[in-house]
Formats: structure tokens, sequence, C-alpha cells
């Protein structure tokens, strides 16, 4: 075989073979074809399934030993996910964590078994690692699709394309009796349908739902009474301090009653309607007697008048009105005719529930620095899946899941019928942090070259008020540090801490002698310089914790200079003065009382 083709195979072999879930408990041990000799899958495509019905295959895979001329001394079924829930794998060599070793024996195969529960084509994440000879691990990930029918069911009556699912389940009917006199469909859920090919019905509830059809032959029909329609009624019912609760009375054309709509529809002006259970109908006429339901407080139920209608008849309107009152009875009255020879048939259809939507908390803002991280997290219980951008996020199966890298998350969940719900969708964006500030130091001078961003220097891990610049010329001994933060993200990064004892000139050779009284001082003190020379000089005053309490320049005459400062408003504490000349700086101490 040449290079190429070795290495189309190896991709093509592990794109064929791995593509199931998991599963530790071996359902059945697979066997191998040893018939098969020549490097690849068999069978190399995968067999389609049924909802509901069992599955169960063998798959030999025969391994290739090296590709490029490469030895692979090892293949390893790593994971897999997306895959129908009621399907389960199992390789032959499982108590070895599926590992592979080519040069040992060539044949390996995997037991497909279980019973699918949902239709629908699947793209399972299929997750493999390869042991390259020099190149090391090579890990690999494919889709493939599996495709599951819809489980079928048919009877003598009619035949339904999905009998179980998701809601909303949607069930398709075939009617294998076409060309008959006359159909009635009852769904199970409330709704019905006289059509002989009735439409997809959709299934919106969960539970188990009993389809009847029932199909009218040639013959005499049969009429039954299915809705009843009140859209007016006499004022005889307690108005304007009372509501109508109707109900009706229905009598059969020997007087007999044989419908009570009780429990009244209460509190509802008209139209009412009543939605019949198939009330038969012989011939001869009936009379509906309608009441307003009253009781306690309203005495007896009021009279709401009567009407009536021929049994063999369609469907119609008729009116009643009631002595004494003003106002009519209209009625609508809905009669179906069905033929009298009819057979029956059922099914069911069992509608699984759909998780709600999963409600992620999110630990934190959605944008943060790089190194940081956001935590969303699903409370419950249901089985989970992560996914970034779209596509499975491969191993993410937990309900904390870490975010560090930027992107569109969103989770599915799915529950023990194998139905799906997907969260809302979060973008998280990750920043970058600027890069790790330096500096270089000179004489007392820091220097920091980094530009384009915010810069801010500390002492004594406290900020240094309006030291922002790329240097900075240290007065007391202490810890100094700089960060340097993305004006746009707001992400800072922080200098290494740097230990720094001042350099400290005690002789300018300007000056003769420096003194500084009244020390301990309170509300003003002196700077006393005898200088050799004319220089100037910078003033400044600082506080131990390096904030500037003042800063002045000044003109050293030669001989004798004071300076006097105003230090009323000062807080008590260590002061250090710092006197500059030639960037030569000396300083002395003070204490504020």
């Amino acid at each position: 075989m040449a290079n190429s083709e070795k290495l189309k195979w190896w991709r093509k072999m592990v794109l064929l073979l791995l593509f199931l879930p998991h599963n530790t408990q071996l359902l059945s041990q697979c066997s191998i074809d040893s018939s098969q000799t020549t490097p690849g899958i068999y069978p190399d495509t995968l067999a389609v399934g049924v909802v509901n019905q069992t599955y169960s295959q063998d798959i030999t895979f025969v391994m290739i030993t090296d590709t490029l001329g490469l030895t692979i001394s090892n293949f390893q079924i790593v994971s897999i996910t997306g895959l129908p829930v009621g399907i389960s794998w199992q390789c032959n060599n499982f108590s070895n964590g599926c590992n592979y070793n080519p040069s040992s024996s060539v044949y390996g195969c995997i037991g497909l078994t279980g019973t699918p529960l949902i239709a629908g084509t699947y793209n399972p994440q299929v997750t493999v690692v390869a042991t390259v000879q020099i190149v090391g691990n090579q890990t690999i990930t494919y889709s493939m699709p599996l495709i599951i029918l819809p489980d079928s069911s048919s009877n003598p009556g009619f035949s339904m394309s999905a009998s179980n699912g998701c809601s909303p389940l949607t069930v398709n009917f075939t009617n294998n009796n076409p060309g008959q006199a006359g159909y009635y469909w009852d769904f199970g859920d409330g709704n019905y349908s006289s059509l002989e090919n009735p439409p997809a019905h959709i299934y919106t509830d969960t539970g188990t739902f009993v389809i009847t059809q029932t199909v009218t032959a040639a013959g005499n029909p049969q009429y039954f009474l299915t809705k009843i329609e009140v859209t007016s009624i006499p004022n005889n019912y307690g108005a304007p301090l009372d509501v109508p609760d109707l109900y009706f009375l229905m009598y059969d054309p020997q007087n007999n009653m044989i419908y009570d709509s009780r429990p009244a529809i209460l509190n509802t002006q008209p139209p009412v309607s009543w939605q019949l259970p198939n009330i038969s109908l012989d011939s001869g006429t009936y009379r509906l007697h309608f009441w307003d339901e009253d009781g306690g407080l309203f005495g007896a139920d009021d009279d709401m008048g009567e009407i009536i209608f021929q049994g063999w008849d369609s469907s119609g309107s008729a009116s009643g009105t009631v002595p004494g009152s003003s106002g009519t009875l209209n009625v609508n009255y809905t009669i179906l005719e069905i033929p009298v020879a009819t057979f029956t048939a059922s099914d069911t259809v069992v509608v699984y529930p759909v998780p709600d939507t999963p409600v992620v908390t999110i630990g934190g803002p959605l944008s943060v620095c790089s190194g940081d991280s956001v935590v969303l997290t699903y409370n419950d219980t249901l089985a989970v899946q992560w996914y970034l951008n779209g596509q499975i996020l491969i191993g993410a199966d937990q309900p904390v899941l870490v975010v560090k890298n930027s992107g569109d998350y969103h989770l599915v969940v799915t529950n023990s019928f194998g139905c799906t719900a997907s969260s809302s969708e979060f973008s998280i964006i990750v920043h970058p942090k600027p890069p790790k500030p330096t500096f270089y130091i000179t004489g007392n001078t820091f220097n920091c070259p980094l530009a384009g961003f915010m810069l801010q220097w500390y002492f004594n891990g406290n900020l240094l008020p309006g030291e922002t610049g790329n240097t900075y010329t240290a007065v007391a001994a202490g810890t100094y540090q700089l960060t340097a933060t993305d004006s746009s993200s707001g992400c800072s990064t922080i200098s290494d801490s740097l230990y720094f004892v001042p350099v400290s000139i005690h002789d300018f050779n300007a000056f003769d002698k420096i003194q500084v009284f009244p020390n301990p001082a309170k509300d003003i003190f002196i700077v006393e310089i005898n200088s050799s020379g004319e220089n100037d000089i910078i003033l400044t005053v600082f506080e131990t914790s390096g904030r500037k309490a003042i800063e002045q320049q000044a003109r050293l005459n030669k001989g004798q200079n004071r300076f006097q400062i105003n230090s009323s408003n000062w807080t008590k504490g260590l002061y250090l003065i710092r006197i500059t000349a030639d960037r030569l700086f000396t300083t002395k101490q003070l204490i504020i009382k």
C-alpha cells in the first residue's frame, strides 16, 4: 500500500470505527469476522435503526501498523458524545481501556446494541488517540451520521408514521380503508376529524393517547348530536345582578331525559357551546331544555326555554321563548351522520415530556481578562452537554463549565426519554492582558519603556496618587510595583515587586549645612540651607506612603537660605524632606505632632 493510500485508509478507519457511545457494562460480546484480511471496517456502512426496535450489529476492524512509513503502536477509543439515547457499545478490549496494539493483533471489534428511543439523524462526535512513531500521540475528532427511523405502527384501519416521541409530536395517519362512506377520527386528546385522510396531527400534551378510527360503510346512516351552541337567551336569569350558568337537558322522542350537560358553564354570556360525546339520535323529535343554574342566593334554576329538532336530519338552528321574558333562545345544533355499518380500529401514541428550558447561572461578568474564568452552572440532575460556537464541546458533560476562552456557549439537557432542551446562548469574551511591565533603574529613577497602556506606580502596596508616567523617582525605602492597564478592556498586569533603597547624597558640594526646625513641628517648620554658591533646587515633602505633601522650586543664594512651610493641616506622623539639585538629592526626616 502506498504511503498516501495508507494515510487515507488510516483516516477512514478512524472515521468509521469510532462512532458509538461507550458503556462499560457489556450487553453482548462482539464477534470478529476473521475472514477479512484487508485493512478496513466490516461492514463499512451502519445499518439504519428504528425507534423501539432492538438494534444489534457487530463491527470488525482490521488495523494497519504504519502510516507514511511511521509505525503506529496503539489505537485508543477515548470518548463519544451525541448518540441516540438507548444505544450503547462495547469494544472487545474494554478491560484494557479500548487500547489496541496493531503489532500484537490487527483485529478488533465493537458490539453495538440497544433500543433507540427517538428518531432522527445523529452526528456523534468521536475522539480517538493514535500513537505514531516519532510524532507521538495524535488526537483526532470525527462526526458520523447514524439514522434512526420513526417507529411506524399499523392496524387494519390505519397506519401511523410515529407512535412515540417528544412533545410536540407530529403524527401522520394513513387510512387503510379508502373509499368508504364516512370516517370519524378521535385522536385521544379532545380533537376529532371526519376526513378520510386527516392532516398530520400535532400532540402538544404529554402522555398516552388512544387513537380511534370509526369507518362507515354503505348502508342506512346513523345520526349523532355532536355539538350545541347557544347564541342568545331570554332575559330570565336575574340580570343585571346575575350572570347565566347554562346547562341543558336532552329528551328523546319518548320524552325520556337522555343527556344532562351539567356541570353548568358558569358565569358566561352566550355564545356558549358544548362539544358532545356523539349522542345517538333516532327518528323523531328531540327536545333540548336550557336552564340557568342558580340555587342558594338566587333560588331555583331559571327556565331559559327549549328548542326541538329532528333526530334524522342535518345540522341546523332553532329558537324558543319564555313567557313573560324578553329575548329569544337561539341554538345551533350539529348532527353528525354516520352510516349504520361501521367498524373501528385503534392504536396508541405515547408523547414524552421535553425538559424545561435549562436555566444557566453565570458566575461573574461575561467579559473577563485572560487568566480569569466565567463559571456556568446548571442546577439540575438531567444529562448535560455544553456547546461552543454551535459545536459539541468534547468532554464538557458536567453541570459546571469553567470557561477560559472566548466564544458563544449554550447548554443542551436530555431527560430519561431522550428529549432535549437548549438554553439561551452566552457570548463570553476573554480579553488578553497587557504584557508584564518591567522597568530599569537610573540612580533613584525607575524607567518603564512600555507604551500604549495606562500605568500606575505603587509603594508598599499603596497606590501613588498622580504617578502614572513611564518614570518614577523613589524617595523612600520600600517595595515598588507598576501596573499596566488596557483602557478598552480594563485588564491589568502587575510587575514583579522590587524592594529599593534610594541613594542619598549628603554632600552636594554646593551646600555646607541643612537644618530642619522645629522638629517635631506642629503648625510651621523651617528648612535652612547654607550654600557656598547659587543653585536651583526642588524642595519636596513626602508622606512615608510616597504621597507628596508639598513640592516647590526655589533659588539658592550664596549664604543662608530659609524656607518656611505651613504644616497646620497635615496629619501627624513621619515625613521625608527631599532637596534635589542637578538630579542629586538629600533627604531629612520631619515629625509632625
